[in-house]
């Protein structure tokens, strides 16, 4: 048996379904004190575009499997969120800007499936013609095109900003990158290079293009310039904590380092599961 061998120091963001945790890890322990929540997660975000689209376009609140595959497949992290927000900026009162129209490069169209002859939808290049001809095949005029788009301009990018931003929905907590350096700034200085420069992201959410990009330039705008700061991500980030627990419990030696028996806990109560949970 291959014994597992835990990273010495490491700063590790699981980002998933319900909310996202920020957990330094050294020589196997998490350091309680600092690990630090974020109360946005895939489902939170789902929701805030299950909204959005109902709100803009059509009445989506009871299809939030739809949506989900919808934001899996469309949403992104902006690298410059003011720059993107600016090119899919409709205009004033009455005008349409051409890169509106045009979709500025960020809108893409998602061709909903009918579950008879398309049975998972697809997201594709915005085509500006789609939202008349819908229009015109609701109004009984023959059209060549027999399919239901949704449309998707700013709510590709605003939706995963929360993120970064969860302010923007009213959510008062700092964003990743700042409740990084709070959970940093409760630990000795010295631990500060390791954990900077060994951050790796687990969770669905990891998988948002841009994700990485924008988590670690925010973090190095952030961090100490002596501070080497490196972001990375498993190659399949949603199942990876799941393999790590598969290889953990084919060692039962490091598994009972890691683990409190039924008896040990009758014996000793909460305080010995302090003990080994806690860390040092």
């Amino acid at each position: 048996m291959v014994p597992i061998v835990p990273a010495e120091i490491m700063l590790v963001i699981d980002s998933g379904y319900s909310h996202t945790t920020i957990t330094p890890v050294l020589r196997g322990h998490p350091l309680q004190p600092a690990i630090r929540r974020l109360d946005v997660g895939g489902k939170l975000m789902t929701n805030y575009l299950t909204r959005l689209m109902s709100l803009r376009q059509y009445d989506m609140r009871n299809e939030t499997y739809l949506i989900n595959e919808i934001k899996e497949s469309c949403c992104y992290v902006a690298r410059d969120f003011n720059r993107d927000l600016e090119r899919t900026w409709k205009g004033t009162l009455g005008e349409k800007r051409e890169s509106y129209i045009t979709g500025g490069g960020i809108a893409k169209d998602y061709v909903l499936p009918d579950y008879h002859n398309l049975k998972k939808g697809f997201m594709r290049d915005h085509e500006p013609g789609a939202a008349a001809k819908l229009k015109r095949m609701a109004a009984g005029k023959p059209v060549e095109m027999a399919e239901d788009v949704l449309t998707l301009r700013n709510e590709r990018f605003t939706v995963p900003e929360l993120l970064f931003n969860p302010m923007d929905i009213g959510i008062r907590q700092p964003g990743l990158a700042q409740l990084v350096m709070q959970s940093l700034a409760v630990l000795p200085i010295g631990l500060w290079p390791g954990l900077l420069a060994n951050i790796v992201v687990v969770g669905g959410n990891a998988n948002f293009d841009g994700f990485i990009h924008r988590l670690q330039a925010e973090i190095m705008a952030l961090a100490p310039d002596e501070c080497l700061v490196r972001v990375a991500r498993p190659a399949d980030p949603i199942v990876s904590t799941w393999l790590g627990g598969a290889h953990l419990v084919k060692n039962e030696e490091q598994l009972a380092q890691l683990s409190v028996t039924k008896q040990e806990y009758d014996e000793h109560g909460s305080a010995w599961v302090a003990r080994k949970f806690g860390g040092k």
